[in-house]
């Protein structure tokens, strides 16, 4: 590696810049100066590795350069033709959403209607069961789903609550008791007492 501080480096590479050539050693260099004393004069052959080095070195950065300038390009070009596909994409989506507009407002319209019917069948449900229906901000389909599986237990309720009301129990008691069922409670309440 060239040391950075010594001037037969600069000179060596202000040489090479200006000439574009290979340089030939200079006879001045390979003899120390006067009044240098212990300073080390590299010699012609380490002056020429340094700068066959320097070269095989400044090669490598010219061509990873070159490569990178080639990716550029390369991506550059990639990017023009992605902005063309695109561009069609885009207008094949523009038309798509152009022919699904009505078929949006058709089932906008169409789930105002369902939530509607939905709310005037479940005003008259009990409390309990009304509280299982999904909010009206929730899709049609999930609320139309839930309550055809409410259905059989408001059905359930209703009938319960039907068979609760006097006179319609599932064994309904007569109101005029029969003779034998007047005996019957006389002797209940006389072994109540304590008198039979």
């Amino acid at each position: 590696m060239p040391e950075p501080n010594n001037p037969s480096n600069n000179a060596v590479s202000d040489g090479q810049a200006s000439a574009g050539t290979d340089p030939q050693p200079q006879e001045g260099n390979s003899t120390p100066q006067a009044g240098s004393g212990t300073q080390n004069t590299p010699s012609v052959d380490d002056l020429l590795r340094q700068i066959k080095d320097l070269r095989t070195e400044n090669a490598a950065h010219r061509k990873k350069a070159q490569e990178q300038a080639q990716a550029a390009q390369a991506a550059e070009e990639a990017r023009l033709v992605e902005q063309g596909e695109f561009k069609k994409l885009a207008e094949k989506y523009e038309a798509r959403v152009k022919e699904l507009e009505p078929v949006a407002q058709s089932y906008q319209r169409l789930a105002e209607q369902i939530h509607a019917q939905i709310e005037s069948e479940i005003k008259d449900w009990p409390r309990e069961v009304k509280d299982l229906v999904p909010g009206s901000d929730s899709p049609a389909e999930s609320r139309l789903e839930q309550i055809a599986r409410l259905r059989p237990l408001l059905e359930k309720l209703q009938q319960q609550a039907r068979s609760q009301s006097p006179g319609n129990g599932p064994t309904p008691r007569p109101q005029n008791p029969t003779p034998a069922d007047a005996v019957q409670a006389q002797l209940q309440r006389l072994r109540a007492s304590g008198r039979y």
